[in-house]
């Protein structure tokens, strides 16, 4: 997201206009009858519209009358003192970006004669607390009220034919979509309505009030960061009825511990709190406040997608297993606390693929190369040297140093059988762990019996260890 607001940044110093008129700048879009024009950019580097903005139904130019009927792709954008906006009904659309980044907008009627909200309109006006959606408008974009942090009401009126709104969330018509839950809702906790199946594109970004949310079975869509830094969320359920989760949809919230995902969803599960896909063939997200400072990925995963441990600041290791193929951007944003990865693939996992100079794609933005350990199998040393963006690292060793201490066991015996680990010769009450070769606790359980019947995610190597007794197992 802050990639693409340098880039629409950057596009606004190359915008000119064809004239102004009191204060104000325009395109010409009809030069010939009917005469139109729309509200552009000020400048050539960026918008100087500040206080109270009034914008006329026409305008003269040359002798030419020309009636006012948009409000320009970045017309309004990065006008940093502009406070409110009266718009007349001449006007029937409000182009991409038109408001983006006018971070002291607190007033804008929108005219009865509107009928397009483009994408990202009003983007990132802090200060805009309401806003009317008159019965004409027939089209809202994506992100347009990304990052209003102050909003609390989005407000559909009730003949309009194609949106909806109640207790100030916006949903299409019917309420099968929830298109936007305003980010500056005093609320912690909310119940999405059961007839939506569709959650939108960031439709709860930026709400840091909400805590908790409760998502119904009827839901089967889950599309891009639907939660994107909703940073007060700890934990997530997700229902058997989700079948479509876009990226990632937990972007940057720094809070959460865990997402469970129903074990009945054919679609999607989780391990311990990380969302896969079913079949753990990729993985999704790892929250990050998840308890524990290291993280052995499955040995199922093939592709990582984008961002999946972003601003884990915790985690101190992370073992990539040999059978991931693909990695996606972001993978180790804001991974601060890095001392070591273990990357099993023989060969490096290519991140050619990942724009070279582009921040927001560097698998490993954050990561202090100088001092985090990349270890390697031997014999790869050379390969990940050279390989793009794995090369940056200063410290390349070959070989991997198991966390496990030395095992023995006299009473305990270990079998696996019908897919299960069976244990006897344990002691009661005392707790059995179950490590991983890196030494990470994948499950542990205190003993009821002096005998344990138990299955694990997936199948490995790992050390079982009841009290001082310790027995190797393949399952």
């Amino acid at each position: 997201m802050i990639l693409l607001f340098a880039v629409l940044c950057s596009s606004l110093s190359t915008w000119a206009y064809d004239f102004a008129v009191g204060g104000i700048y325009y395109d010409i879009t009809h030069s010939t009858a009917p005469f139109t024009v729309a509200v552009t950019v000020a400048t050539n580097n960026a918008n100087s519209y500040a206080g109270d903005v009034t914008i006329p139904a026409s305008v003269s130019y040359n002798a030419v009358n020309y009636s006012v009927t948009a409000i320009g792709t970045y017309a309004f954008a990065l006008s940093g003192g502009l406070t409110s906006v009266s718009i007349p009904t001449s006007v029937t659309s409000i182009e991409s970006w038109g408001f983006m980044s006018c971070y002291s907008l607190n007033a804008i009627i929108i005219p009865a004669s509107l009928d397009t909200i483009g994408d990202g309109a009003f983007w990132g006006c802090l200060k805009l607390s309401t806003i009317g959606i008159p019965a004409s408008v027939k089209k809202i974009g994506n992100y347009v009220f990304f990052g209003c942090t102050a909003l609390t009401d989005i407000n559909a009126n009730a003949a309009n034919t194609h949106y909806y709104s109640e207790a100030g969330v916006l949903y299409n018509k019917d309420k099968s979509t929830l298109l936007t839950y305003p980010a500056g809702k005093p609320e912690v906790s909310y119940s999405i309505s059961s007839a939506v199946d569709t959650i939108g594109a960031y439709a709860f970004s930026y709400c840091q009030n909400l805590t908790s949310i409760s998502i119904p079975t009827s839901v089967v869509y889950m599309t891009h960061a639907t939660f994107a830094q909703c940073n007060g969320l700890t934990s997530v359920f997700i229902p058997a009825s989700v079948t479509f989760l876009n990226n990632n949809p937990f972007y940057d919230c720094t809070g959460m511990k865990s997402v469970t995902v129903d074990p009945a969803n054919l679609y999607n599960e989780s391990v311990d709190g990380v969302l896969f896909n079913k079949g753990l063939s990729t993985i999704i997200y790892y929250p990050p406040s998840k308890v524990g400072s290291s993280y052995v990925i499955p040995s199922t995963v093939t592709y990582v997608r984008s961002s999946v441990f972003m601003n884990c600041t915790s985690l101190t290791t992370v073992t990539i297993p040999a059978s991931v193929r693909t990695i996606r951007s972001g993978m180790f944003t804001g991974c601060t606390g890095l001392k070591s990865i273990n990357a099993y693939p023989a060969v490096p996992v290519d991140l050619n693929s990942i724009t070279s100079g582009n921040d927001s794609k560097e698998v490993f933005k954050g990561v202090d190369t100088t001092t985090c350990v990349l270890h390697v199998p031997v014999g790869s040393k050379s390969l990940y040297a050279s390989a793009f963006q794995w090369k940056g690292f200063s410290n390349i060793v070959e070989g991997f140093a198991s966390g496990l201490s030395s095992y023995s066991s006299s009473n305990l015996k270990v079998n696996v059988q019908n897919g299960l680990i069976e244990v006897s010769g344990a002691t009661l009450g005392e707790t059995l762990v179950v490590y991983s070769l890196q030494g990470i606790a994948v499950f542990s359980q205190k003993l009821n019996s002096t005998t344990l019947d138990f299955g694990l995610p997936m199948h490995g190597l790992y050390l079982i260890r009841v009290g001082t007794e310790n027995v190797k197992v393949l399952y």
